[in-house]
């Protein structure tokens, strides 16, 4: 007998993710259909495909000679999927990440579309700094994320989107000096920053640094709406996205701060595991709505 398609994508996710569960998960069924499959496959094969250790499913040499296989097998299945329903086959669970300000300015509009495109995609949600999405997608614990300046391993795709501008801002109640400010202007002035090692964070030690400033008073906060409430109320200055404070900005309750220097923008991406052809619609997806909410700038011809 054959195997089926159902069992060898059931095979090819437990060997990605690791685990029974995980891959049931995945592919949005119960663990004991996905047992079934496998148990269904290695009778066909005459060979047992994983060893079972504790919570995690080691491939066996059978299994590992087969990856490479699957992998390319449920790739031509894809495209056939891909060519007949222009991209709607996407479906089981999606581990999504974001940065704070793709949440804030994409979702909203991001994921009816998912729903509306990708009937059958269940997504699971993480909103966190961008350092906290690298380590998750290097652990493979998510499937998809998108986040400025990634530093991933060699098996994470990464698709640049654009540069996110970031720039200071701070109240107009500070009635800091009328002249271009160099950092020894704000050398005494309450800054916030996201944590370290963060772009924004980095932005900020980067500028001070280049004045041999050592800022006395640099408070951290995980969250940029938090921040842009902190800096309107008079709380202090910060370097922020600013396509997230227009409105802010419009309302005369935030200014740009004239700096003796830029700050360089952050490069947005977004980054997936896994091969790439299984993520090409949903990131090109993603990548439109990313530029209709004009977080980004566009990447140079």
């Amino acid at each position: 007998m054959r195997a089926t398609l159902a069992q060898l994508e059931a095979f090819y996710w437990i060997a990605r993710l690791g685990s029974f569960h995980a891959a049931a998960r995945q592919l949005h069924l119960t663990q004991p259909t996905v047992s079934a499959r496998i148990a269904e496959l290695e009778a066909n094969l005459g060979a047992p495909l994983f060893n079972r250790v504790k919570q995690r499913a080691e491939l066996t040499a059978r299994g590992s000679g087969m990856v490479d296989t699957v992998d390319r097998m449920l790739k031509l299945s894809d495209d056939i999927a891909t060519y007949s329903t222009g991209g709607r086959n996407l479906r089981g669970l999606l581990r999504l990440g974001a940065v704070e300000s793709v949440a804030l300015m994409t979702l909203p509009r991001l994921l009816p579309q998912l729903v509306a495109r990708y009937p059958e995609l269940k997504v699971e949600l993480t909103l966190d700094v961008g350092s906290a999405l690298n380590r998750k997608l290097n652990a493979n614990e998510l499937d998809l994320a998108v986040l400025t300046d990634p530093r991933v391993n060699d098996a994470v795709t990464v698709a640049p989107v654009g540069g996110i501008e970031l720039a200071w801002f701070g109240s107009p109640q500070l009635r800091l000096p009328r002249k271009r400010l160099k950092p020894a202007d704000l050398r005494r002035v309450p800054v916030l920053t996201m944590p370290n090692p963060s772009t924004i964070y980095r932005a900020v030690a980067g500028w001070f640094s280049s004045g041999n400033v050592e800022p006395e008073h640099l408070s951290s906060c995980n969250s940029l709406a938090l921040m842009v409430r902190l800096i309107t109320a008079g709380q202090g200055v910060a370097v922020l996205p600013t396509a997230m404070v227009r409105q802010e900005v419009a309302a005369g309750q935030l200014v740009p701060l004239d700096t003796s220097s830029e700050i360089p923008p952050g490069m947005l991406v977004i980054a997936h595991t896994g091969p790439a052809h299984r993520y090409r619609p949903l990131v090109k997806t993603i990548a439109g709505a990313l530029r209709d909410s004009e977080l980004v700038a566009p990447l140079p011809a």
